[in-house]
């Protein structure tokens, strides 16, 4: 190779279209070469930004020797997902396709000694190392302290570069909106702003746009769409009390549960048909002897959506999850379609012996509202810690309430596929929850804990990184599965 085509392919466009076979759209190029040290982009769906934080993830690798570029993702799935994108472009590309030595799942190797690490919102994963390229995504839904830990990664590195993106998330004082709203003030060499709604993507349709502007509220659709921060005026939870709630603890995955380890949980489903998903909430207690100030909260140990997926798949699925974490019971909505998918997740448990009951309920106007109102009641009093999940936090925020003629409360969900599934099944979980027989714990609440090792909410509540659910059954309940009416 002569010095001039080394030269080029040390060019991020080069190196995207001829190293990577992914030639980047013009948005794309604009931010990869942009000499900014800090590079923030506030973007809508379809828009291309994952792939461009994997390519400048692997031009930063690829071009340096002995590069680090760490990648931090809201959540460990998002980490993982973000990783694997890296990872496929890597491996199918023939001239780099033999540089990679080690491809694990947090981390990736090249011959020339760089890595790559994709780590979740850890301080402790991500506290350490120094760093050439510092890579945030979904960085609205980071926490600052999380960010006050990243950060400093690139301060003792000549040249180091950092790139936040995220959908519209986080109030004024979040790190990434201040940054972003900061770049597209006053840009200059330190930090400079990109603002993508869909519309700048070359392939969105601009007649299917249209249509689900006019079916959407106004406020998802400025959000997910046009990149924007929306008025919180009609919707039924603002951020600050979601991100109040919100830390980053682990998932348990029922994969990892040992066979004697069992824990008092619940469950809720909600099933999805066409291109709607199908997804599973999951709530325990958090041991409140655990707990630096010994209160009880509710919290998430576990909770996934799939899209296009069979009701015999999910049914399966949701039989090794039951079989694993052995919940109580699950509530299972039966209008709408899920009438005969609940009945075969009945006999399906049966049939493995799990020993989980599946409560079938009628979900209307009434159900939502005592639901989502147990929902806010306990954000407002710090009783509940939801795990830092952008769709989870995205679909809660989408709700929408208006006042009818008669005094009722109508609570809206956004209708467009897979955008309702989660916050529906938490929901669905919280009414199998009897808050009223929970007690908090008898300990001194100054006094050393089992786990020392924690996170904070947004308000300020330690928890364990790894949570510890109490062992007492009193809070379950088993909700009502009548015809009609709220089932509560």
């Amino acid at each position: 190779m002569t010095a001039a085509a080394a030269d080029e392919l040390l060019d991020v466009e080069s190196f995207a279209a001829r190293v990577l076979g992914r030639p980047l759209w013009p948005h794309q190029v604009d931010v990869a070469r942009s000499p900014a040290r800090y590079r923030v982009i506030c973007a809508g769906r379809q828009v291309g930004k994952s792939v461009l934080l994997a390519v400048i993830a692997l031009h930063t690798a690829a071009t340096r020797r002995d590069a680090v570029v760490l990648i931090v993702s809201a959540g460990e799935e998002a980490a993982k997902r973000l990783l694997a994108d890296v990872a496929d472009l890597a491996t199918s590309s023939p001239l780099l396709r033999g540089s990679v030595l080690d491809e694990t799942k947090g981390s990736l190797t090249l011959s020339n000694g760089s890595v790559i690490r994709s780590v979740p919102a850890s301080e402790r994963q991500i506290r350490g190392w120094p760093v050439d390229l510092l890579v945030v995504d979904e960085a609205g839904f980071v926490s600052n302290d999380i960010w006050r830990a990243a950060e400093p990664a690139i301060i003792a590195r000549p040249g180091s570069r950092v790139i936040l993106s995220s959908s519209p998330w986080g109030g004024l004082l979040a790190f990434f909106r201040a940054l972003w709203q900061r770049g597209l003030d006053r840009p200059d060499e330190h930090v400079a702003a990109w603002h993508w709604p869909s519309t700048t993507s070359p392939l969105v349709d601009a007649a299917l746009l249209e249509q689900i502007r006019e079916r959407e509220p106004a406020d998802y659709f400025a959000r997910e769409y046009l990149a924007e921060w929306p008025d919180e005026s009609g919707a039924y939870f603002t951020e600050d009390e979601l991100m109040a709630a919100t830390a980053s603890y682990q998932l348990i995955d029922p994969a990892t549960v040992a066979p004697a380890r069992r824990f008092p949980c619940v469950g809720g489903v909600d099933w999805g048909v066409a291109v709607d998903a199908n997804a599973l909430a999951m709530l325990a207690v958090l041991d409140p002897d655990a707990a630096l100030d010994n209160r009880w909260r509710v919290f998430v140990p576990w909770l996934e959506a799939h899209h296009r997926t069979t009701w015999a798949w999910w049914v399966d699925r949701l039989a090794t999850v039951a079989g694993a974490m052995r919940p109580r019971v699950i509530a299972s909505e039966r209008n709408g379609v899920g009438a005969m998918p609940t009945e075969s997740l009945q006999e399906e448990l049966r049939r493995r012996r799990i020993p989980t009951n599946v409560q079938p309920v009628w979900t209307d106007g009434r159900r939502k509202q005592s639901g989502f109102g147990a929902l806010k009641l306990l954000l407002q009093s710090d009783r509940i810690v939801l795990p830092r999940h952008p769709e989870l936090l995205k679909q809660l925020r989408a709700l929408t309430f208006e006042q009818q003629a008669g005094g009722t409360l109508r609570i809206a969900v956004p209708e467009t596929a897979g955008h309702d599934d989660l916050a529906m099944a938490l929901m669905q979980a919280l009414s199998c929850v009897e808050t009223r027989r929970l007690r908090d714990g008898n300990g001194d609440p100054h006094g050393p804990r089992p786990d020392p090792d924690t996170v904070a909410t947004g308000a300020g509540a330690l928890v364990p990184r790894r949570p510890v659910p109490s062992s007492s059954i009193r809070w379950v309940d088993y909700p009502a599965g009548e015809e009609s009416g709220d089932g509560w």
